[in-house]
């Protein structure tokens, strides 16, 4: 495949916008970047676009599609609240179908905004054992990259966890090799979910796997409490003493990590999933990015299963960050695409893969239509961020193939799978 770009966003180290260029990609892999455009009738014709890298949503829960537009009366006042009023009914009521539609229909919604790689915990007890069989199944049916796995937990009792780590190493070692662009990892809801010999049992498996382990960090201050409470100590230094950092850990949110903690996960090498949309829509707080970022911690976004629309999500982080400190240029706007491409990709340990578009990554790009005003290179990242939405997204392209185009959808998604998404929430809907 060649693509003519009229302006490329390409987040590699130097963050260069390059003007006019033509990009060759060949067997998946960008091979080439070069000045002018190819004469080849069948290049991708871009030149009217912003071409950036393929998004990347570090942090999702695609079980959360069916909730949209459910009749639910309650009325949490707290995050605690919401996870037991809503949230764990939810998925204790989920089927393995429900699984499998819900994954279809909310991968679909990914690569039409332009996502081209997803990290993504489910939750659904009740669909144990082959659980990710069916999640895999969904995103398989589209093009995608997902990085899938079930969210452990001890809510219930602690066999229940130790059922969701087995479904972990399960699908990692017996089934992910019968995906091409499907791999799990390892989760743990949250601490206040998962006794002692439930993090050490975690960590024993996902280190022997080589996987990562990603949990809900200091989310909500029920997080805090509950550790204090447990353990006598907050939940970084509570981890921390199980030995929980010696697996690669995604630690999502950490709204409520203090600065000694933010330090420890630094030097523990914790990679970061922000979700700004989602603590916004929680009221659960604002993260701390300005020490992380200082601690040298990596950060990518996600959209923890609230909004299909990543441009949104990038949104908010900017307008979250200078409203936090009544400065409206208290934070570089580009930062949130970095975010979103490059620095998901570091989260997730695909950044020698994807998140920028140069010689050696794999072909994803998203081509933007951003209308008639000029886009120069100086400020193309800052008006991705300020103006683009989903919308926008003109294509898709994974490995140099096109799998969304605004006029026709996405390729390969039957029409009767996704109707049976719409029919499924509706009997979610009644079971709950």
């Amino acid at each position: 495949m060649i693509l003519n770009a009229g302006t490329l966003v390409t987040m590699n180290d130097e963050r260069e916008v390059r003007e006019e260029v033509q990009v060759t990609v060949e067997n998946g892999e960008i091979v080439e970047i070069a000045d002018g455009y190819a004469s080849d009738p069948d290049a991708v014709d871009a030149r009217d676009d912003v071409v950036i890298p393929g998004l990347v949503n570090c942090h999702t829960h695609m079980y959360a599609l069916p909730l949209r537009g459910a009749p639910i009366s309650a009325s949490p006042r707290s995050f605690y609240e919401a996870l037991v009023d809503i949230w764990w009914k939810v998925d204790e009521a989920f089927t393995t179908e429900d699984a499998r539609l819900s994954a279809l229909g909310s991968c679909k919604e990914m690569l039409e905004g332009g996502v081209t790689a997803f990290c993504d915990n489910y939750s659904g007890p009740n669909t144990l054992p082959g659980a990710l069989d069916a999640v895999a199944e969904g995103v398989a049916e589209t093009p995608i990259r997902g990085l899938i796995a079930f969210e452990t937990t001890a809510r219930n009792s602690p066999d229940e966890a130790f059922d969701g780590i087995e479904e972990n190493q399960r699908f990692v070692r017996d089934r992910e090799n019968e995906y091409d662009r499907v791999t799990g990892h390892y989760c743990l809801h949250t601490l206040f979910t998962n006794p002692d010999e439930v993090v050490r049992e975690c960590v024993a498996r996902a280190t022997d796997d080589d996987r990562p382990i990603q949990i809900h960090l200091e989310e909500g201050l029920v997080d805090v409490h509950e550790s204090i409470r447990e353990y006598g100590e907050r939940p970084v230094h509570a981890l921390e003493s199980m030995g929980f950092f010696d697996a690669d850990v995604i630690a999502a949110h950490c709204v409520h990590a203090t600065d000694e903690e933010i330090e420890v996960l630094g030097e523990n090498d914790v990679a970061v999933a922000h979700n700004p949309y989602s603590n916004t829509n929680n009221a659960v707080g604002i993260a701390n990015v300005e020490k992380m970022r200082e601690e040298g911690i990596p950060i990518g976004i996600g959209d923890d299963g609230w909004d299909p629309d990543m441009f949104e999500t990038m949104r908010t982080a900017v307008g979250i960050h200078k409203l936090k400190k009544n400065d409206p240029s208290g934070f570089d706007m580009a930062t949130a695409l970095e975010w979103a491409t490059i620095g998901s990709a570091t989260v997730m340990g695909m950044d020698d893969r994807i998140g920028s578009i140069e010689a050696g990554k794999r072909g994803d790009f998203v081509t933007l239509d951003l209308g008639p005003n000029p886009v120069r290179p100086e400020s193309a990242p800052y008006y991705v961020v300020s103006a683009a939405s989903r919308a926008d997204v003109s294509r898709t392209i994974i490995d140099g193939d096109i799998v969304y185009e605004r006029s026709e959808g996405v390729h390969a998604v039957d029409d009767a799978e996704l109707n049976a998404v719409g029919a499924a929430s509706a009997d979610l809907w009644e079971r709950i």
